[in-house]
C-alpha cells in the first residue's frame, strides 16, 4: 500500500533500439499515475544528458529515477544516482539489456511497469576502469571491437549484434597483454578479456555465470588465443553458462586488476567503445547504487 503520492521521474534515450517509445512511454506513464504516482518525463539530448538529469531528480525529491533504454542509457543514469539514496528502475528497451536481465526485470511492459510500482530495492556493486564507472560489464578485446561497430551502425538489435559477432571474428586477431590481478602477474596472447559485475553481456549471453553484483568482486574472463574452429562452441557455452569449461578460458576473481600494456586500447564498458588509458586501473568504487528489482 502506497504512503503518500510518490514521485518518479522517467529519463528516456528515444533513440535507444526501440522504434515505438513515444507510446511505451504514454502506456508507462499512465499505469503508473493510475496507480497513484506522479510522473515527470524527459528525453535525453546529447551524450552524458542523462546523467545530470538522473543526479538533479535525486536532488529534487523524487522517489525513482527511471532509466528507459539500453545498457548505455542505464548506465549514465546509474552514475548520476550511484552514492545517493535514490534507486533507479529500468525500463529495458535496448539491445542487450545485460543489467535488466541480471536482475530478473521483463522486458514485457506490464511486468517491468510492475516492478517500477511494486518491487523492491537492493544494492549493487558499482566498478570502474579509470574513471569510467561501469555496472555490467567492462573489458578489451574482440567485444570492443563489437561495440564500436555497433556504436557507428545504422541498425541496432540483437540480429545486427550477431551479424557483426560472425563477421568480425572470423577475421579477429589476438593480441598481447600484460596485468596484475590482486598483485599476481599474467602475461597472455588473448582473443578479449572481460571485467565482469554482472554475469552476462546481454540478450542472455553469459560471459561470466558465477558473477554477483553484490560480492564485493569482479569476475575476470579471459579468453585466450584459439583456433577459429572452436567459434561455434564458444557461441554456445556463451549461452548455456559453460564458458568457463573451454581449455582456452581463464577465470579469475579479484577485487583490484591493473592491465599494465596491452597490443589493443580500445575498451568498452557496459556496451559503449571507447578508448582506453594503461596502465588502466580497474576496481571497486566505494559507493554503491541502488535499484528496483522484481524482488
Amino acid at each position: 500500500m502506497l504512503q503518500g503520492k510518490k514521485k518518479i521521474f522517467l529519463i528516456v534515450n528515444a533513440n535507444a533500439g526501440h522504434k515505438k517509445s513515444s507510446r511505451v512511454v504514454e502506456k508507462v506513464v499512465s499505469f503508473l499515475r493510475k496507480n497513484g504516482f506522479e510522473v515527470d518525463v524527459s528525453f535525453t539530448g546529447k551524450p552524458g544528458h542523462a546523467t545530470e538529469l538522473a543526479s538533479e531528480a535525486s536532488t529534487g525529491g523524487f522517489d525513482l529515477v527511471v532509466a528507459m533504454g539500453g545498457d548505455g542509457t542505464v548506465n549514465e543514469v546509474a552514475r548520476g544516482l550511484t552514492g545517493t539514496l535514490t534507486p533507479m528502475g529500468i525500463i529495458p528497451v535496448g539491445s542487450g539489456n545485460g543489467l535488466a536481465r541480471d536482475l530478473g526485470i521483463s522486458t514485457r511492459l506490464h511486468k517491468y511497469c510492475r516492478t517500477l510500482a511494486y518491487g523492491s530495492d537492493i544494492r549493487l556493486d558499482v566498478c570502474r576502469v579509470n574513471d569510467q564507472q561501469f555496472f555490467c560489464t567492462s573489458g578489451i578485446g574482440f567485444n570492443a571491437k563489437i561495440a564500436e561497430k555497433m556504436g557507428i551502425a545504422t541498425r541496432r538489435g540483437f540480429l545486427k549484434y550477431l551479424q557483426l559477432v560472425i563477421r568480425e571474428s572470423l577475421f579477429y586477431k589476438p593480441f598481447h597483454i600484460r596485468l596484475s590481478i590482486d598483485g599476481a602477474a599474467i602475461e597472455k596472447s588473448v582473443f578479449m578479456v572481460t571485467f565482469a559485475n554482472t554475469s552476462q553481456f546481454g540478450n542472455n549471453a553469459y560471459i561470466a555465470p558465477a558473477a554477483s553484483m553484490m560480492d564485493g568482486i569482479i569476475d575476470v574472463v579471459m579468453v585466450c588465443s584459439f583456433n577459429k574452429i572452436w567459434l561455434p562452441v564458444v557461441a554456445f557455452t556463451l549461452f548455456s553458462k559453460l564458458i568457463y569449461r573451454l581449455p582456452f578460458v581463464k577465470c579469475y576473481r579479484a577485487k583490484h586488476i591493473i592491465l599494465e600494456s596491452t597490443g589493443n586500447p580500445g575498451f568498452y564498458y557496459d556496451g559503449e567503445p571507447g578508448r582506453l588509458n594503461v596502465p588502466a586501473d580497474i576496481k571497486l568504487d566505494n559507493e554503491k547504487l541502488i535499484v528496483r528489482y522484481p524482488g
